[in-house]
């Protein structure tokens, strides 16, 4: 029976690969492929060990690309900065605000995901195979946040440090630009860019083969398993659109009243039309346009901030793909894995949380892509975020609109902090 598992496996591949061929939305492809998994789980209950080694493959190579992409990507966020005094006026504070989106966006998901004990009592099982690594304590993570060998660190995974040593490297390249020896620098960052783009490539490839590995592993998931197992993951779903209205909305605003000293209900009067293109293109690059003609035109803020910031905000902080999903899934991991977290561990869990963001990056699957990476830095199995992607897709539209509204919003406040926003504009 493992054997015609395998094979009834490849034939629905191949239905995936014809659905790829006619052009059908990714998103729609991945519920599909769900769907097909859980029908093969049924049929097939406990046959199913040669069709999870498809999604195997495919948690290994996302759990190999991030250490790549998070350093030639921030390496190119630090650098496009420009300059140091730059980096220390506007870019601190966009970089300091969108983390402070990101941190709320966690805490919001973190309440959430502890008041409804999310998984808590679930029969919903991993692999035998996968397993939480030992989560060190509070001061211990501190000092391991800082990289002491950084090959080694990349070889083990070890998600901070790498953040910390590419933004330590990027200063250090401004550093010679303004000392007059960038010339000496253009090489290297020559590499960067051609690497990047390589790495972008690759991740793309990679995110291509979701569908294939969401059927494997869901069908291998139910095989061992119930369906009632598989409510915990609608919950998260459920939670995923609660914290996305509330950080949009309440959070936002608060920061708007309190930073920017504006009316909140006028900003989204404006904004609402963005947020709409967010929603359904799902891509927070690609509402960057949009974005940056709205702040401009109807909010009032300068072109050199709303082009800054908005570009920015498609790529830092984050708060949906990088703050409360990837929180809301490890807490999930947690609890179906029974493992004891202090209120210590739960801070660190927002810290790395917010420490990956800083390296996030405009590429498809950017939440599957930073949850990835919160899981290598906590100890977790890569496996769950994998199962998560069929609602993971169903959960992409409000997160891109919090993610594209944090932007936007950070723009009106470092505009206003700069003296940059035109409130008569505003108001209007």
């Amino acid at each position: 029976m493992k054997f015609v598992a395998l094979a009834v496996t490849l034939v629905l591949f191949a239905l995936l690969m014809f659905m790829a061929k006619k052009k059908m939305n990714f998103g729609t492809r991945t519920i599909v492929a769900a769907i097909l998994g859980i029908i093969v789980g049924f049929i097939f209950k406990g046959n199913t060990e040669y069709v999870k080694v498809f999604g195997s493959i495919y948690a290994n190579l996302l759990f190999a690309i991030v250490i790549p992409l998070l350093f030639t990507s921030i390496v190119s966020t630090v650098v496009s900065l420009e300059s140091i005094e730059k980096m220390k006026k506007i870019g601190t504070k966009t970089i300091g605000i969108l983390s402070l989106h990101n941190v709320l966006g966690s805490l919001v998901g973190l309440i959430l995901g502890v008041a409804f004990k999310i998984g808590q009592g679930s029969s919903l099982t991993l692999a035998a195979d996968a397993k939480a690594k030992e989560v060190p304590t509070f001061a211990e993570t501190f000092v391991n946040f800082f990289p002491d060998n950084v090959l080694g660190n990349a070889a083990e995974a070890k998600v901070v440090p790498i953040i910390i040593f590419s933004v330590l490297l990027g200063l250090a390249i401004l550093q010679l630009e303004e000392r007059g020896e960038g010339e000496r620098a253009k090489p290297f960052l020559s590499f960067i860019d051609s690497a990047a783009a390589v790495i972008f490539r690759f991740t793309g490839m990679i995110i291509d083969f979701t569908p294939y590995a969401v059927l494997a592993l869901m069908a291998n998931a139910v095989s061992r398993t119930d369906m009632a197992s598989m409510m915990p993951l609608i919950v998260v779903l459920i939670l995923t659109y609660v914290a996305s209205i509330f950080h949009s909305y309440i959070t936002t605003s608060a920061l708007l009243a309190i930073f920017a000293k504006v009316n909140p209900v006028k900003f989204f009067k404006k904004f609402w039309p963005v947020q709409l293109i967010a929603f359904s293109t799902q891509s927070s690059v690609g509402c960057i346009p949009a974005n940056t003609e709205n702040l401009r035109d109807k909010l009032g803020v300068s072109e050199k901030i709303a082009t800054f910031v908005a570009s920015t905000g498609s790529t830092v902080g984050m708060p949906g793909c990088a703050g409360f999903w990837p929180v809301l899934s490890a807490i999930l991991t947690i609890n179906v894995m029974g493992i004891h977290y202090s209120f210590g561990q739960y801070v660190m869990l927002v810290l790395v949380a917010l420490a990956v963001s800083l390296g996030t990056v405009g590429v498809p699957g950017t939440a599957t892509i930073t949850t990835t990476a919160v899981f290598a830095a906590m100890g977790l199995p890569v496996e769950m975020v994998v199962l998560m992607s069929p609602i993971s897709m169903l959960a992409d539209m409000g997160r891109t609109a919090t993610n594209v509204t944090a932007a936007g919003s950070s723009a009106v406040i470092v505009a206003a902090s700069e003296g940059e926003l035109d409130r008569e504009v505003f108001n209007s």
